[in-house]
Order: structure tokens, then C-alpha cells, then sequence
């Protein structure tokens, strides 16, 4: 069976679940953050009040600069469910050599959750390149408890080791597919991963995979559901690895499926469940993926007394 997924399975790895636009932030600070030991902007990030829900707090960035510059872009990064309250969208400054530069903002936090708040300053130059330099503060706000720290929660959960359909979309409005929990995510209390497909076309050699974080994510019962239970019966179910859970065969058009899987947190994370669902059909006598579609899910189980109880 594994074999023939290698074969024929073309998709993503888990590790990739998080939106573009996350991926493209993450990219851009981590470039930053491997030019800022050598950079001659520094800059330091603190927060002075409590981030309680819905309570204002202070923002404070220093960056001090071993060089003089012009025109240099300072602002805040915040994340959705964050806002600034009282700051510009960016600072222009002109910076002198050795001096340091105090920046504030007041903040609120708008909903209960995990962020990651960015102060950083840049200076652009007439070839493409820059001289970064921020500070970020990660946290985690539930009503009056929080937690602040210039490191991340630790994470527990794993990826998966092999990967399910669903990676490049071919033909995807033959299938509707959706992909949800059943319930909150928490600690300890198991919630269902459900990953409802209803093909349009009647598909001969179907094959379905769902996949969840590992470690401190844990999974189990899968099974599938139709209207008719004869439907159920033609897929035939495989299991390869933690977390990682297969069925192939028929399915008929117009009927809805129902995969279920069982999820429990033991220990506070974040990644998330993958599920895709592809045909495989004959081209010039060739054997290939004729139709391909799915969803992912990002979870986060973070809360500040388990950030507090893992240091």
C-alpha cells in the first residue's frame, strides 16, 4: 500500500498548512533575522501593562544604529485580533550614528488567542537590499490571564511523516469537499475531525487521505459514513503511519461521504489536519491523477497556564 501511494500520491507536506500570507510573513523575518546579527540596526521590544482582553497596553521599541541613516521605516506588526490603538502605520525617520531611537504605540487585544507582535525598523537602499532590524514578543491571552515572552510557547506536536492528496487542484469542481471539527479544541476532551466529500462524477478509483499533527496531538477511529451503507462498504481503509489514515475506491456521484477521525490534545501545540481526495484514471495508457482536490485546517491549542507549566 505504501508503495503505491509513493507512486502516485503528488501533494504537500504538512508543514506547509499555514496561509500564504503567514508563510510569507514567517519569510520575511526569518531573512531578517539571518542578516540582523551583521546589521547596524538593532532594535529591542518590550511591553509595559498587561495585555488583558480588551485592556490597552504599551508598546515600546528602541533601535539604535551603529551607522547614520535616512529615511528609515519603523512600525508595529500586529496580527489579527490585535489593534493599534494609537500609533501611525509607519514612522519615516532620519537616525544619526550611535543614538537611540524610542518608538511607542498603545495596543488591544481583541480576542482571546496566540499572537505574535513585531516592532521592527528597515532601511532601504537603491540596490534592492536593506539593513533590518526587530524584536518580536509572543502572546497568549485567556480574559484576565496572559502570558508574554520574547520566545514561543513550546511546541509538542509533530508532522505527519507522509502526506495525502490534495496538494495541486486538478479538475476540483468535481468534487465538494469541506473540512471542520466538530467541536472547541482542548486540552485532554477529544473533538472530531470531520471531512465531508460529495463528488459530482462518478469516481472508479477514488482514494481519500486524512492527516493530523502528531506527538501531543493524538488520533484514532477513523471510519467513514454515507446515506447508504453500501456505499461505505466498497472503500477499503489503510492505515500507514501515526496520524495518517487512507481509504480507496468507488464513489458514487451526487452522494456525500463522511470521514471521521478522533482527535485528543495531551500537550499544548499547534499544527493542524490535512484531508484531500483524488481519481486516478488512465491518460495515453498511463495511470495518473485525472482529478484532485482538498482542504487543511490550522490548529493551535495554546493557553498562558500550559506556556507557564512547559518552562
Amino acid at each position: 500500500m505504501k508503495t503505491w501511494w509513493k507512486k502516485y500520491l503528488r501533494i504537500v507536506r504538512v508543514r506547509h498548512w499555514i496561509t500564504a500570507a503567514a508563510v510569507g510573513l514567517c519569510t520575511v523575518l526569518l531573512l531578517a533575522g539571518c542578516m540582523a546579527a551583521s546589521s547596524p540596526l538593532r532594535a529591542s521590544l518590550a511591553l509595559e501593562g498587561r495585555p488583558a482582553l480588551g485592556e490597552p497596553f504599551a508598546l515600546r521599541l528602541e533601535l539604535r544604529t551603529s551607522m547614520a541613516f535616512t529615511d528609515v521605516a519603523v512600525s508595529f506588526v500586529l496580527p489579527a485580533g490585535v489593534e493599534l490603538v494609537s500609533a501611525p502605520e509607519e514612522w519615516r525617520v532620519d537616525m544619526d550614528l550611535n543614538q537611540t531611537y524610542v518608538f511607542t504605540a498603545t495596543a488591544r487585544v481583541l480576542e482571546n488567542g496566540y499572537y505574535k507582535i513585531v516592532g521592527s525598523g528597515r532601511k532601504d537602499t537603491p540596490y534592492g537590499s536593506s539593513f533590518p532590524g526587530f524584536d518580536a514578543l509572543y502572546v497568549l491571552v485567556e480574559g484576565e490571564d496572559t502570558w508574554v515572552s520574547h520566545y514561543p510557547p513550546p511546541n509538542h506536536w509533530e508532522s505527519p511523516r507522509q502526506e495525502v492528496p490534495g496538494a495541486t487542484p486538478l479538475q476540483p469542481e468535481l468534487i465538494q469537499n469541506r473540512l471542520y471539527l466538530s467541536g472547541t479544541l482542548t486540552l485532554n476532551q477529544p473533538v472530531t475531525a470531520v471531512y465531508e466529500v460529495t463528488p459530482l462524477v462518478d469516481l472508479q478509483h477514488a482514494s481519500v487521505g486524512m492527516a493530523t499533527s502528531i506527538g501531543g496531538l493524538r488520533s484514532s477511529e477513523p471510519h467513514v459514513e454515507a446515506g447508504d451503507a453500501t456505499l461505505t462498504a466498497a472503500l477499503k481503509f489503510s492505515s500507514s503511519g501515526e496520524g495518517m489514515y487512507y481509504w480507496t475506491g468507488p464513489m458514487k456521484s451526487q452522494q456525500t461521504y463522511s470521514f471521521y477521525l478522533t482527535l485528543e490534545a495531551a500537550a499544548g501545540g499547534q499544527g493542524g489536519v490535512r484531508a484531500g481526495v483524488m481519481e486516478i484514471g488512465s491518460v495515453d495508457s498511463v495511470s495518473r491523477e485525472i482529478i484532485e482536490t482538498g482542504q487543511s485546517l490550522a490548529l493551535s491549542l495554546y493557553s498562558p497556564s500550559l506556556a507557564r507549566s512547559a518552562r
